[in-house]
């Protein structure tokens, strides 16, 4: 019995897994239509906020950033050296060229902040673990 509980939590936890396929803020500005599959659904991404990465990152930026918020931590990790310095950016924090950042903890206020200004170029996800 308590295996069967085991597997239906985990066949759960496995479907509301992220599966991404992402792409590079250059790929998508030379996209008609810019979009990612999430989940196997195409996903689009605004032009406006194609633009303003354009202006604050790399053209080889990954997109969308993923946000994953950490249960422990009570706070949301952002991962990836190019992503962590624009979650800076948009957040008007200071940015120092020297640092090797790789990974940002933000909390409640600067995530509806984040995904005020880009709210279909990053994707908000859960992680759950056993």
């Amino acid at each position: 019995m308590a295996m069967d509980v085991e597997n239906i939590v985990r066949g759960l936890i496995k479907e509301t897994s992220l599966r991404v396929k992402r792409k590079t803020l250059g790929e998508l500005l030379n996209e008609e239509k810019p979009h990612v599959i999430i989940n196997n659904k195409r996903h689009r991404i605004k032009r406006r906020e194609l633009e303003l990465l354009k202006e604050i990152s790399e053209l080889s930026l990954k997109l969308p950033i993923v946000l994953e918020y950490d249960m422990v931590a009570n706070a949301i990790v952002v991962k990836g050296k190019e992503e962590v310095k624009v979650i800076k950016k948009i957040l008007g924090k200071e940015v120092n060229i020297f640092d090797d950042d790789n990974i940002l903890y933000i909390y409640k206020p600067e995530l509806l902040e984040v995904r005020k200004k880009l709210p279909t170029a990053t994707q908000l996800i859960f992680r759950f673990s056993l």
